[in-house]
């Protein structure tokens, strides 16, 4: 394997040198905006945590339960990941037919495509979790060995949900049909997805908000005290860095002993099954299953329509692409049974809660583009070039990009803005602007992810999640959250008018509907018109 990762290395290091000065630009302005974001982060973190901390008798517990909750949703987030990326590294990569017919051994190339798949499931939870530790460790007033320590065990709490996911990818991709494992893949995966949706909701978040859960404090004082989850490493990389804080140097021990050997332990274990399982895995994830074809006589479709037809079949034939669905189907799953349980006493917090809903519900729209709708131009690939030589114009490609991308993503976010709303019992006025707001949001992030990787494509790619993570993505996850800050201020105030002023008349809600949907659609003319542009340039 350290031929492949040498290898690996020299690539990225001569793809630095032959940079030329736009790309130099470019890699300096995604420093610079990562940088930014990691601080961010880690503002926002350190001022939660303070407030949060600063509780009577309380907060220190708090603190330590919602450490558990971050952690236990950053690991089903990694093990998530691991599944999808594994799918489209370990067994559709498109350099796995050269790596197994090359003089390296199999298991090498195995244990090559592992750590990459575990590399690229889990580095924005690291991203993530590394400004919250710091944040920690300032609030707690920590030593310099709690920063160390706490990083480092990051790295096996993140390993040990990668690999989970690698197994079960390794075991489907065997004992399954390639032409059937998207649909086997798609029950198993929701029965996991309602299994964490239950097993969230026995963890019962909700507790932190509710004031019935204050009405006997040693009640609830043994609620924050109790394990979340304790069988899980979530659970131990939570023990070990409250034992860094509390410098319990038993608990720290215990726990990183728990984390580095399941770590251990899962490796041999994912490597035992690639020794057994991979080539046949990989030889019908190669050639497929024989495909079911059927005479059809001649039939007209309109080019649109054909390309169209091409781009279902693509996404459904692709697993790197369908397995995005599962994604969404647990997020509405989570959200809207997480929804359900909130309670609130006043009709006015209702209405205030619909607006963090809306932004909530965009968020989801702006992680389902990212998926969905961005990598719509750069998966075309090598094969561009036969849809320039069609008998359809740019417009029109571009325009059915669009089509496909905001279809899924405009559903799931109306859906989701609709049953929420619903069951927060929210007031009518408010009810109708934040649907007209989410169709004209949702429209718009769906277009902008379309037009800002038709913009930043990146054609040479060996799996979907290089094409997310590029330049063009942050691009795209900034510009989404510029628009969902200017739209929840845009809301705001006719909000404001009702609650503060007494007013009660409609006028208002139209006023401020009618200029967020302006707005929306300004940006969208806008940035359709860059996409465009961009597309007609592209000569592959």
């Amino acid at each position: 394997m350290r031929y492949l990762i040498k290898i690996s290395i020299l690539s990225f290091i001569n793809r630095i040198n032959s940079l030329k000065f736009i790309d130099n630009l470019k890699a300096a302005i995604f420093i610079f905006i990562g940088i930014n974001i990691v601080f961010i982060v880690y503002a926002f973190s350190h001022s939660f945590l303070r407030y949060i901390n600063s509780v009577a008798v309380v907060g220190p517990l708090i603190v330590n339960k919602l450490l558990a909750f971050v952690f236990i949703t950053a690991f089903m987030m990694a093990v998530l990941s691991a599944i999808i990326v594994s799918f489209s590294t370990i067994y559709f990569g498109r350099d796995i037919k050269w790596l197994v017919t090359s003089p390296i051994k199999l298991g090498e190339v195995f244990s090559f495509k592992a750590v990459n798949s575990s590399f690229y499931a889990s580095w924005m939870v690291f991203a993530a979790l590394v400004p919250c530790m710091a944040a920690l460790g300032v609030v707690k007033n920590a030593d310099m060995w709690f920063y160390i320590f706490s990083i480092v065990f990051v790295f096996p709490f993140l390993a040990c949900a990668s690999f989970i996911g690698i197994a079960f990818t390794i075991i489907v991709m065997r004992f399954f049909p390639a032409a059937k494992v998207r649909n086997i893949v798609l029950v198993i995966g929701m029965v996991f997805f309602t299994f964490v949706l239950v097993f969230i909701r026995l963890i019962r978040p909700e507790k932190f908000i509710s004031t019935e859960g204050f009405e006997l404090l040693s009640q609830y004082l043994s609620y924050l005290d109790a394990p979340t989850a304790k069988f899980l490493p979530s659970w131990w990389y939570t023990s070990a860095v409250t034992g860094l804080i509390a410098k319990d140097f038993g608990r720290i021990f215990i726990y990183a002993g728990l984390l580095f050997g399941t770590a251990v332990i899962l490796w041999l274990v994912i490597k035992f099954l690639a020794k057994k399982y991979y080539m046949e895995g990989l030889n019908e994830g190669q050639a497929f299953a024989a495909a079911d074809i059927r005479r059809r006589s001649f039939k007209y479709r309109s080019p649109v329509y054909a390309i169209f037809q091409k781009d279902i079949k693509v996404f459904v034939r692709d697993s790197s692409q369908w397995s995005q669905v599962l994604i969404l189907a647990s997020i509405v799953l989570v959200y809207l049974f997480s929804m359900y349980r909130l309670s609130f006493e006043t009709i006015h917090m209702h209405n205030t809660m619909a607006v963090v809903n809306c932004a909530l519900v965009w968020f989801v729209a702006t992680a389902a583009s990212l998926r969905l709708s961005f990598p719509l131009i750069s998966l075309e690939g090598e094969s561009f070039w036969f849809l320039l030589t069609s008998p359809v114009s740019r417009f029109k490609l571009f325009a059915e990009k669009i089509v496909f991308g905001s279809i899924p993503v405009v559903l799931v976010s109306l859906i989701l803005m609709f049953a929420s709303n619903y069951m927060m019992g929210i007031s009518k006025p408010v009810f109708i602007i934040t649907i007209a707001a989410t169709a004209a949001m949702s429209l718009l992030i769906s277009c902008s992810a379309v037009s800002i990787g038709a913009v930043l494509p990146k054609f040479n790619y060996s799996n979907i999640p290089q094409i997310e993570s590029s330049l063009g993505g942050l691009v795209f996850m900034l510009f989404s959250f510029f628009m969902i800050i200017v739209n929840i201020l845009i809301i705001m105030q006719p909000l404001r008018l009702f609650y503060l002023k007494n007013y009660t008349s409609a006028a208002a809600f139209v006023q401020y509907g009618i200029i967020l949907i302006l707005i929306d659609v300004i940006f969208f003319v806008i940035i359709s018109s860059i996409g465009y542009n961009a597309l007609k340039r592209i000569e592959k």
